[in-house]
């Protein structure tokens, strides 16, 4: 059987090459930064009540300054990608880590609202490095052929980091104070900084030299986002892959375990197990669906998939009372698997852009992909607020209470406590989540003009003759 061309180490330079075990090294330690990325994201969600409770706010104060962390992760996806194409991994992801657990460390002694919100920034910026710098790192040291699969595990591992971030985390804050558990977690973020300078080689001179050479090494930063934003195909793959996102983004992470509440009359209990069937869904399916896709050398076929399963089962999620629990259950993590499909969105971005900006593609979409749903997340919230104003809270079954759900706590006691919310029913969460259906119509229609890339680049071709890399979020 030949060899990879990069297989070996080279007599000549004495560098590591692609293929070998300390590959899976490599990766594992920058895919173990996503996966911290996921617990530090989600952590406010299951401490804000006590947040409220320390810096003397309300819930919905606490929320808004909390949001800072996505507001400067996906900006930051902008530079992230260039910073990555230029510069490599090896200092990039150590740094961010380190700035992660510094921004932890500042989050836990906070005392003021002011405090909390630049310590979230900062753990938003430094987390805005992990997903683009796991996936770079694959794409150096693994052959083109089998990067679907590796992104597949890489998304499947920043699921788990979402998991044990809720319910374990949850416990944790019981036997100790929130702060304790924050402080400690910003320890892990700095040693883990620390590891990766010592573990991550730096970039191997052959791999410059396998990108295209026609492209300057001193190429800028807004040439290189502009390259890539002129390409129509960038926008079509970034809505598109938000849109299969929304499962994940809008309902486990926020508005889920409240709307199940309200439309099926779960307990906070039954409905966070429901909700969190869907990241369940996305760890199993993204490892499926990255090593299906390679070896079809297929992209759309799955993208079209996920999108009719994805609005189909949300459709079905907005009729009250329809399943069982049992069925529910079924139904979630069936829209999980079939969503999980999200996960080869990143391969084709970098499929349809010159292979020199493989990095700030999958950035770009990235960024995509993180702000539509913040803005779902917000729109959600004033299509609720605007329903509250359509009717009396006698007229209206009132919002049950409280969820305990990690990830829908907060919003569900906003809703409690603020008057203007205090008449929301089922209706009204028709109405606000009926959005997401709709937008996975659209995404539908949109999937027809994408280019089918069959796992290759479409636009620089690897002279080597190998597929051009396939990721996935």
């Amino acid at each position: 059987m030949q060899s990879h061309p990069h297989s070996l180490p080279n007599p000549k330079t004495g560098e590591l090459q692609q293929g070998r075990w300390y590959s899976w090294i490599f990766w594992g330690i920058v895919a173990c930064f996503y996966l911290y990325d996921f617990f530090v994201r989600v952590t406010p969600n299951v401490i804000l009540p006590e947040l409220a409770r320390d810096l003397n706010s309300t819930p919905g104060t606490i929320g808004t300054v909390m949001s800072a962390y996505l507001w400067v992760y996906a900006p930051a996806q902008l530079i992230v990608g260039w910073l990555f194409d230029r510069f490599g991994t090896k200092y990039l992801a150590s740094s961010a880590a380190v700035i992660c657990g510094i921004g932890c460390i500042l989050f836990a002694i906070a005392e003021s609202l002011g405090l909390a919100g630049v310590a979230r920034g900062l753990i938003g910026f430094g987390s805005a490095f992990a997903f683009v710098g796991a996936i770079y790192v694959a794409t150096v040291w693994f052959p083109p052929a089998r990067l679907a699969i590796i992104a597949g595990i890489t998304t499947s591992v920043g699921m788990v980091g979402e998991v044990i971030g809720q319910y374990p985390m949850a416990r944790l804050v019981q036997s100790f104070s929130w702060q304790s558990v924050v402080m400690w977690t910003g320890y892990v973020g700095i040693g883990l900084g620390i590891l990766m300078v010592f573990v991550i080689p730096r970039r191997p001179s052959w791999f410059s030299t396998s990108v295209a050479t026609h492209e300057s090494e001193e190429i800028g930063l807004f040439h290189s986002l502009g390259k890539v934003l002129a390409n129509p195909q960038m926008w079509l793959i970034g809505f598109v892959s938000a849109v299969v996102y929304l499962p994940l983004s809008v309902l486990a992470a926020l508005w889920g375990t409240s709307s199940l509440e309200t439309l099926d009359g779960l307990d906070s209990e039954k409905a966070s197990i429901a909700i969190s069937m869907l990241a369940i869904g996305w760890l199993i399916g993204c490892p499926i669906v990255g090593f299906l896709s390679d070896r079809f050398k297929r992209r759309k076929i799955f993208l079209i998939i996920g999108c009719l399963g994805g609005g189909a089962t949300m459709a079905l999620l907005l009729i009250p009372d329809l399943f069982s629990f049992e069925v529910l259950l079924v139904m979630l993590l069936i829209s999980g698997l079939l969503t999980s499909s999200q996960a080869i969105t990143f391969a084709m971005a970098m499929e349809v852009n010159p292979r020199r900006f493989r990095a700030t593609a999958t950035a770009i979409c990235n960024f995509l992909v993180m702000l539509i749903a913040a803005g779902l997340q917000v729109g959600i919230g004033w299509i609720l607020n605007w329903r509250a104003g359509e009717h009396t809270a006698a007229a209206i079954p009132a919002v049950k209470a409280p969820s305990v759900h990690p990830m829908s706590s907060h919003v569900a006691a906003g809703i409690k406590e603020a008057d203007t919310f205090s008449s929301l029913g089922p209706v009204d969460f028709q109405w606000a989540l009926a959005t997401i259906p709709i937008l996975f119509v659209i995404a539908l229609a949109l999937c027809l003009f994408i280019k089918e890339s069959h796992g290759k680049n479409l636009v620089d071709p690897d002279p080597a003759g190998d597929s051009a890399p396939a990721v996935g979020h």
